[in-house]
């Protein structure tokens, strides 16, 4: 988990200068996930009641026909997790490896293994750092893909970012985690540090390492680090929606 968190350090993708290779590795996997999409099995339903509509999993994920069995994709997952997240073990990581955070990346295959080399691990600061991941599902819908929800906890008792230990416990917001795999095994794209519950965990919403940055009261001055704030459009909308609602009704019912 802590390797993986380290990633949030880096710039956004529309930051970075990319060189024509890298462009046109972006272009073949997006031109890759339009395939994907097009493949993606036809919706079966288990259960259909008012807006439920339960998915047949099991049906699904058969009609897949993907080489591996969503158990297989589940240990397969777990393996990578293990393996630090492919930095003990890259060539679990596909040629094509993208990295997708909620505003970081997508990184490419070697923008990961170079950040996961940097310095900003947040194990550092709190050793007995675990991620308690739970849940973990194949995705009926997308062939390849597996799901899980992490809740990463852990004692700041070492120096981090220039902060000094004071003892406290972080626990970060329930976090949506996931991964692809290609036909042959490999990790194509891992999502990571998408939060569920903003109003979890005491790290004011944030997830990944931006959580721990704020923690330790060392979050770097953008937006994207702060806990969430409605901007004065959201709430210039937010006023001004009922009142247009009721003009509406009012225009409908003349």
């Amino acid at each position: 988990m802590a390797p993986l968190l380290a990633l949030a350090a880096i710039a956004s993708s529309a930051a970075i200068r990319l060189p024509i290779p890298i462009l046109r590795t972006r272009m073949v996997n997006m031109v890759s996930t339009r395939t994907r999409m097009v493949n993606m099995v036809s919706t079966q339903l288990a259960d259909q009641r008012g807006t439920l509509a339960l998915l047949d999993a099991d049906a699904m994920l058969a009609e897949q026909q993907f080489p591996f069995s969503p158990d297989e994709l589940i240990s397969r997952a777990k393996e990578f997790i293990s393996a630090d997240y492919g930095a003990a073990d890259t060539s679990l990581l596909a040629d094509e490896f993208q990295f997708v955070g909620p505003f970081v990346g997508p990184l490419t295959k070697q923008q990961y293994l170079d950040a996961l080399g940097g310095n900003l691990n947040p194990s550092a600061g709190f050793p007995d750092l675990i991620g308690r991941q739970f849940g973990f599902t194949a995705d009926p819908v997308e062939p390849g893909r597996v799901w899980w929800i992490t809740r990463p906890e852990g004692t700041f008792t070492q120096p981090f970012f220039g902060a000094e230990p004071d003892g406290r416990r972080i626990e970060t917001p329930p976090q949506a985690m996931g991964l692809v795999f290609t036909r042959e095994g490999r990790v194509s794209k891992i999502n990571v540090g998408a939060v569920i519950d903003r109003t979890s965990g005491n790290t004011a919403g944030l997830g990944g390492l931006f959580g721990f940055l704020w923690f330790v009261g060392k979050s770097p001055p953008a937006p994207e680090y702060q806990p969430y704030q409605q901007s004065w459009q959201f709430k210039l909308l937010a006023k001004a929606g009922p009142l247009l609602t009721k003009l509406q009704a009012a225009q409908q019912s003349k």
